[in-house]
């Protein structure tokens, strides 16, 4: 009888190990199945050793193995339901974490889909995660076809086919979609196909992944194209409007270029006779007459003489409002233009009892030498009408780079409210020293103003009632040129400095012909005349020798010019006869005319004491 040989065990193998892939239940079932197979095992082997028969003592040998193999088997078995129990554990602690996870991807897809915007994850690869139905609803066009697994770029190429862009292009709209996808940088906008806006906020998560969120903004573009076009109708409504005022303007300017000229033509009209009338008055002034007769010739010549003041003020407020006016800035001493007024207004002042002081200067200013004069001179007449037996001051002062010049009186002065006033059209302080004298027209002051913004010259006054005034304007420095000192007149008085010259006097007026006659015949001078510039060159012919001046207005009949016919008449004599042109016009380009052609302009209504003078100056 065969047995077991003492100490001998049976191999046991190591029970087959669960692969690591399998399932839970997988792996229970085969612990079960191996459990089953090791208590089959040890039944076999405990019924073997009850059967056995060893006459040398090997059944105790083998009832002691049997033994021990019990107690191995019965741990493996104990370590084998332990494992079960873990397992079990695990299962349910796995089942717990996968339901969790289910709760919070659940969770998750409500709080997704619960907010206002568009959300849409995509991993690392660009692929699509999941999204909510907010995102899908930006496209229904290609909303069936958004699946998780898509690419990004996929998913923007079906949109751009689908059109469900309406702008830029589909192809320009995919190219800068991709470039932002790119770089990911600021926002991007995207204008539906049915009219909504679209504004898409991108970041990278920590995997590498792109979480997008896409937010409706129609109402706020609405706002802003609402806006936009309100912005561009009332830019609309400002550019009619400018060009209504454009419309306006030009048709203000023309209708004041057409009042320039209506008025330039009425001076002239207007000055015609007026120069008549001075030039018979002066010669009726020369003549002797009885004192009732010579006090109204004297209130004829201040009559006349008023009138020409305002037709002159209304003819250069005229032209300074049309910028008729063109300023000849040159560098001058002052002494031009403040000697001639101390000596013109001299009389006036002695006349009124007042007591007229012009300090000279020997500054050089530059400014438009005329202009400056007519502002000086508005400044220093207004301040001898204003003031009774009191005293007039004419002087300059130096103020950083420019000069002063003042003009001060101790007359009635002006309210502080009133200064700004006495600068408009026609007002005129009602004062007692001005009541029945002459008031002026109350357009000095106002041609001031326009010509000291015209030359940019500041003007300032100080006036305190009861006290007096304080006149200034504030003129550049110049530069100082010397000049050659004039010749010296003839020492011979001026009344016989004219007598015995010979005048030839062109004036298609025969009034003005007339007074010219007379007055020049009053200076004992020899005097022909003529209309036209044939009948000019007709008396010439039958003379014995050329005049000594010719006198010549500027506008003749038939278009003629004076400038011409003394050329004419020049050429007839063989030689330049000093000519004075005689005219109402005062533009510049006349005047550069008339120096061009050798001939001195004087202003209608001529003034005899300058008429004299000019000519004394030409056959001195």
């Amino acid at each position: 009888m065969s047995g077991i040989p003492p100490h001998h065990h049976p191999t046991r193998s190591p029970p087959p190990r669960t692969p690591v892939t399998a399932s839970p239940a997988d792996r229970i079932a085969e612990l079960e199945r191996e459990n089953a197979k090791l208590q089959r095992i040890n039944k076999v082997l405990m019924d073997r050793v009850e059967r056995s028969m060893d006459f040398q003592g090997g059944a105790f040998s083998l009832f002691q193995t049997a033994i021990v193999l019990e107690q191995k088997i019965r741990e493996r078995t104990l370590e084998l339901e332990r494992a079960l129990h873990k397992l079990e554990d695990s299962n349910r602690d796995h089942a717990r974490a996968k339901e969790l996870a289910e709760t919070m991807r659940t969770r998750l897809f409500e709080a997704i889909e619960s907010v206002n915007e568009g959300f849409a994850l995509f991993d690392s690869a660009d692929r699509l995660v999941l999204c909510n139905r907010k995102y899908l609803s930006y496209w229904p066009a290609v909303a069936g076809r958004i699946q998780a697994g898509i690419r990004f770029n996929d998913l923007v190429a079906m949109v751009a086919a689908a059109g469900a862009v309406s702008e830029p292009p589909p192809d320009v709209w995919l190219r800068e979609r991709m470039e932002h996808r790119h770089d990911l940088k600021g926002v991007f906008l995207n204008r539906l196909a049915d009219g909504r806006w679209i504004q898409v906020n991108e970041r990278r998560t920590r995997d590498g992944g792109i979480v997008g969120v896409y937010t409706d903004i129609t109402v706020i573009k609405r706002e802003e194209e609402r806006r936009r076009e309100s912005e561009q109708a009332e830019k609309s409504a400002l550019m009619l409007l400018n060009d209504q005022l454009q419309q306006a303007k030009a048709e203000a300017d023309r209708a004041n270029l057409s009042k320039t000229r209506f008025i330039a033509a009425a001076s002239h009209d207007l000055l015609q006779p007026l120069n008549a009338a001075r030039l018979f008055v002066s010669a009726l002034a020369d003549l002797e007459q009885p004192d009732a007769n010579a006090e109204l010739v004297e209130n004829i010549d201040v009559a006349l003489a008023s009138v020409e003041d305002l037709l002159s003020a209304l003819l250069d407020i005229s032209k300074l409002d049309a910028g008729a006016v063109t300023p000849e800035v040159t560098d001058f001493p002052l002494r031009g233009i403040l000697a001639p007024l101390a000596t013109e207004y001299a009389a006036v002042a002695a006349e009124r009892g007042i007591d007229l002081k012009v300090v000279g200067s020997g500054a050089v200013v530059r400014s438009d030498m005329r202009l400056l004069r007519r502002i000086v001179q508005n400044f220093l007449s207004n301040a001898l009408r204003y003031v009774q037996g009191g005293r007039v001051v004419v002087g300059c002062r130096r103020v950083g780079d420019g000069i002063r010049i003042e003009v001060w009186d101790n007359g009635p002065g002006i309210p502080r409210d009133k200064i700004a006033e006495i600068f408009q059209e026609f007002r005129r302080l009602d004062t007692p020293v001005t009541k029945g004298r002459d008031r002026g027209m109350g357009l000095g002051l106002a041609i001031v103003d326009r010509v000291a913004r015209m030359l940019d010259h500041p003007i300032t006054v100080r006036s305190e009632p009861g006290r007096g005034s304080v006149f200034a304007v504030t003129v550049p420095r110049g530069t100082e040129r010397r000049a050659a000192r004039p010749a010296s007149v003839a020492s011979r008085p001026m009344a016989n400095r004219l007598a015995g010259t010979s005048v030839l006097v062109l004036d298609n007026e025969p009034a003005v012909v007339a007074g010219m006659e007379a007055l020049l015949r009053g200076w004992a001078c020899d005097v022909v005349s003529a209309t036209s510039g044939d009948q000019a060159l007709a008396l010439l012919s039958g003379m014995p020798q050329p005049p000594d001046l010719l006198i010549a207005d500027y506008h003749l009949d038939d278009g003629a010019l004076g400038v011409n016919e003394v050329a004419r008449l020049r050429a007839a004599c063989g030689r330049i006869l000093p000519a004075v042109i005689v005219t109402a016009n005062r533009t510049p380009e006349l005047a550069d005319e008339a120096k061009a052609a050798g001939c001195l302009v004087l202003n209608k209504p001529v003034k005899p004491a300058q008429l004299r003078a000019v000519m004394s100056g030409l056959v001195g």
